[in-house]
């Protein structure tokens, strides 16, 4: 559930629809109750009030950064209540960064990833695809922040022809396939696809590398041809779902989360089916494929504009942020970036401010050095 309806409730300004989908919420688990009266005392609490919009767009955390321990128990290090975190923190690094010359603020800054991309035309053609320009050509067409394709007329014996869409690190994009399937690219990701998919033919594209969220248009739809997706060693077969891939090329496994719907996974000849909040990891090397239950809503948040670690090594995290951020890594402590927690981040905060609240549990040191993040 978005957060931005936690806090119209808190301020008691949610539509009949919300309010419908706020119990349903609350009703779905203890757990999610307990969270809820957290915030809300943290609410009630704090020495001022935040408006909606303010207080998503200065949302720092949802949760309270949290380590791991040996035994299972979690200590909480920052404030658990969410509110005082979105008031307080924003107004600490904006006094902070008066006091710093422009210039030196100017050179420290890590700027937050954006809507941009290339895109590469079936004869090589490459065009760069960022927020405020447009772009037009025959069936495809781009407003800076998605790139739209409409269907064509084709036979069964037409030639395919391909587009290829690369997203740079600091960057996102959103594309809608000739065949109505939605795809969200993460930062650093590149997928190839048909410009116009042939009438009973499987529609195939490819998740080179990266990170791609998919919304597929049912096979019902289209004289029932499956979506496929190829990437590292294996080929997801869609009859109409939403899942997410995860491929990165540093990365020695790839994932698949599926949301909902349902999806085969085939490596090398094995198949395996998948349900709704199932995830797949294969191992390429290994030829190996494990299927386990998992938390599908954290692992497909940054399609929402949200980072949500769980229980996750402090470096791995650092690799999903300096990715989004364009940033690079330097390790100091190898025993500090071991250190597990837990947190939920809005994506278009400033780097900074993720940095101090991690530091704030008094377990790591954080700095950053040009367009390096230093663990120390």
């Amino acid at each position: 559930m978005e957060f931005k309806l936690i806090l119209k409730k808190l301020n008691n300004s949610l539509s009949e629809e919300e309010r419908k989908i706020f119990d349903a919420w609350i009703a779905e688990s203890e757990r999610h109750k307990n969270y809820f009266d957290r915030v809300e005392k943290g609410y009630l609490k704090s020495p001022e009030s935040v408006g909606i919009d303010e207080g998503w767009s200065k949302l720092s955390s949802k949760l309270a950064i949290e380590r791991k321990k040996r035994n299972a128990v979690y200590i909480k290090y920052v404030a658990a209540a969410v509110i005082l975190l979105i008031v307080s923190l924003p107004l600490v690094f904006k006094k902070s960064q008066h006091e710093l010359p422009i210039q030196q603020v100017a050179e420290k800054k890590i700027e937050v990833g954006t809507d941009k991309a290339t895109l590469t035309l079936e004869d090589g053609t490459q065009v760069a695809l960022e927020k405020g320009d447009s772009f037009m050509r025959q069936n495809v067409s781009s407003n800076g922040e998605q790139l739209v394709y409409q269907k064509s007329r084709s036979s069964e014996n037409a030639r395919l022809t391909y587009n290829t869409l690369t997203i740079p690190r600091g960057g996102q994009f959103y594309v809608v396939l000739s065949d109505s399937t939605k795809v969200w690219l993460n930062s650093d990701s590149q997928l190839r696809y048909p410009v116009n998919f042939v009438d009973h033919q499987p529609r195939k594209v490819e998740l080179v590398y990266g990170e791609a969220y998919f919304e597929v248009s049912p096979s019902s739809l289209h004289n029932g041809t499956h979506f496929m997706v190829k990437t590292q060693g294996q080929e997801v077969d869609v009859l109409g779902t939403a899942f997410n891939i995860k491929a990165y090329r540093e990365d020695s496994e790839v994932s698949t989360a599926l949301v909902h719907g349902r999806v085969t996974v085939n490596q090398n000849g094995n198949t395996e089916e998948l349900v709704p909040g199932y995830q797949s990891v294969f191992d390429p090397l290994a030829g190996t494929v494990q299927i386990a239950k998992a938390d599908v809503n954290s692992i497909v948040a940054w399609k929402d504009g949200l980072f949500n670690f769980k229980d996750m090594p402090l470096g791995e995290i650092l690799v999903t942020i300096s990715r989004w951020y364009n940033a690079e890594i330097q390790i100091k402590n190898q025993e500090k970036a071991a250190i597990e927690f837990n947190g939920m981040f809005n994506r278009n905060q400033e780097l900074e401010k993720i940095l101090t609240i991690i530091e704030n549990t008094n377990e790591v040191k954080l700095t950053t050095e040009g367009n390096t993040i230093i663990v120390e």
